[in-house]
């Protein structure tokens, strides 16, 4: 099992898909292998630049262990998907499982 980093920029308008994505996502690592070792809805921020007419999206960030398969299966499920606005997939050395600097700063605000 590798370890990875999956950034998700939802259209903020469509929370309820964005909830039921990500728990099918989770679902997925579950149900093949993997685990999810960190999740954080980090809510929605403004863009830098309009996406597709959008001026702010809904983030969220996992990190998870998968094999080859699973991997596969979200990034065709990804990239199909009309409410995610981009994403990014990072390969780690190592499991993640302490909280991003963005929620860090979020307790302190």
């Amino acid at each position: 099992m590798k370890n990875y980093e999956l950034l998700l920029m939802f259209n903020a308008s469509q929370e309820e898909s964005a909830d039921k994505t990500v728990d099918k996502y989770k679902n997925i690592i579950a149900n093949k292998g993997g685990s999810v070792d960190r999740y954080e809805d980090w809510g929605n921020m403004k863009l830098a630049y309009n996406i597709n007419k959008n001026n702010k999206a809904r983030y969220i960030l996992m990190n998870f262990q998968a094999n080859d398969e699973i991997l596969k299966e979200i990034s065709g499920l990804i990239k199909f998907n009309d409410s995610i606005l981009r994403h990014l997939f990072l390969l780690k050395n190592k499991p993640i499982t302490e909280p991003s600097i963005m929620m860090l700063n979020k307790d302190r605000m």
